[in-house]
């Protein structure tokens, strides 16, 4: 099961960045914010599926990201919230599921969209291997 659900969900967030990156590339910010969180929200349930075979209903990413913290430390360091600027970026992420496609009043800068992609490639990374080390730990 662990190895399907992370084809599935790994394939899938995958799939959501590359949308982000082409939409980014044409200037479709708060669509690439949209995009970007689903990539992220699909990274972070393929870990929970891998390691609990449970996928919450939630989309918020603060809930995933403290909830897959719990299978490694290391997911603490892909969304740093040192600087109030880092806490906006994330807010901004987090919101992006219903505010970038209802919200007239949600803005989100191409800045700050290239810092959140860097975060999103990097939790792209940490669950590749992490999920892959677990499933390997299955065998």
């Amino acid at each position: 099961m662990a190895k399907r659900y992370f084809k599935e969900w790994f394939e899938s967030g995958n799939t959501f960045y590359h949308q982000f990156e082409h939409i980014f590339k044409h200037g479709k910010y708060k669509n690439a914010a949209f995009q970007l969180h689903q990539a992220a929200e699909s990274f972070y349930k393929t870990v929970l599926l891998v390691f609990t075979n449970y996928r919450p209903k939630g989309h918020y990413l603060d809930s995933l990201s403290s909830t897959v913290c719990a299978f490694s430390p290391k997911f603490l360091t892909v969304f740093p919230m040192a600087t109030d600027q880092q806490k906006k970026c994330f807010d901004l992420l987090n919101e992006a599921y219903v505010r970038a496609r209802y919200d007239s009043r949600y803005k989100i800068t191409k800045k700050q969209l290239e810092y959140l992609a860097k975060c999103v490639h990097k939790l792209q990374r940490l669950t590749k291997r992490i999920c892959k080390e677990k499933i390997e730990s299955f065998v």
